[in-house]
């Protein structure tokens, strides 16, 4: 009995690390993606009050603590406090927590853990910097694919398929930016969402690869929909479909997964 408690106790303690792995990339990816989205060429790097644009402390960016520290916390205020309503640092960081929880609880405790929970927890920050302002920052792109390649290596996958569907999924990504927008004449797919391509190969599988493309649009389909119909312009943010679509297939594959 005592054996299967400790057991029961080393289980909790991996899905909250797995969480917290998640919420820490959820929380750094969006408040550094928040300001690089919107930074002039030459203006900071550093994340900034969106109401009195004074740069964060480190304590302001650090996640989970960045938020709870400031002044009427549930109001979901700036750090001055003379904004209110900022929820979405407080649902990135959630969603990445959920992220983190699920992919460690499928995935087993082992090395290979710590860049799936990392990587996983990015997407809920790229999906809505691009929701809020149309495009994916190149660093987060770049992180998606390093973790994602560190994932393979380290929990003993097969590099050189990683490789290789990341560059069909680049190809297919170049050829709807490229030569299906010039047939339709209008912009079907921008270069970040090429990249977000790329990046997402190395998490994929190459079974996988074409449920990726069939979620994506499928997703991508209904949220231009409801978009549509609430008022969002002729534009609309691809890579909130497309990170649910490689979420949920990097979950899956965790399933088939032999532990």
């Amino acid at each position: 009995m005592h054996h299967h408690n400790h057991h029961l106790i080393a289980n909790i303690l991996h899905l909250l690390a797995g969480g917290g792995l998640g919420l820490f990339a959820a929380g750094l990816a969006f408040a550094f993606g928040w300001r690089s989205a919107d930074r002039l060429p030459g203006e900071s790097r550093v994340p900034q009050c969106v109401y009195c644009y004074r740069p964060y402390t480190w304590q302001e960016i650090f996640p989970l603590i960045g938020w709870l520290l400031r002044p009427d916390t549930l109001s979901f205020a700036c750090p001055c406090g003379l904004r209110k309503g900022l929820w979405q640092q407080p649902a990135c960081e959630f969603a990445g927590f959920i992220l983190g929880m699920a992919a460690m609880y499928l995935q087993d405790w082992s090395w290979g853990a710590l860049p799936l929970c990392v990587g996983i927890g990015l997407l809920p920050a790229i999906a809505l910097v691009d929701f809020h302002f149309g495009i994916i920052p190149d660093g987060h792109n770049i992180l998606l694919g390093v973790f994602g390649f560190l994932f393979v290596w380290m929990s003993g996958g097969d590099i050189y398929f990683a490789l290789m569907v990341a560059g069909i999924l680049l190809a297919t990504g170049l050829f709807f930016a490229l030569v299906y927008s010039k047939w339709r004449g209008r912009e079907m797919l921008g270069l970040g969402d090429v990249k977000f391509f790329a990046a997402s190969g190395f998490w994929l599988h190459p079974h996988s690869a074409p449920w990726f493309l069939a979620a994506g649009g499928i997703i991508g389909v209904l949220f231009n929909f409801v978009w549509q119909r609430a008022g969002g312009g002729k534009q609309f943010p691809f890579a909130p479909a497309l990170c649910a679509a490689l979420a949920a297939c990097i979950l899956y594959q965790l399933t088939s997964m032999p532990s």
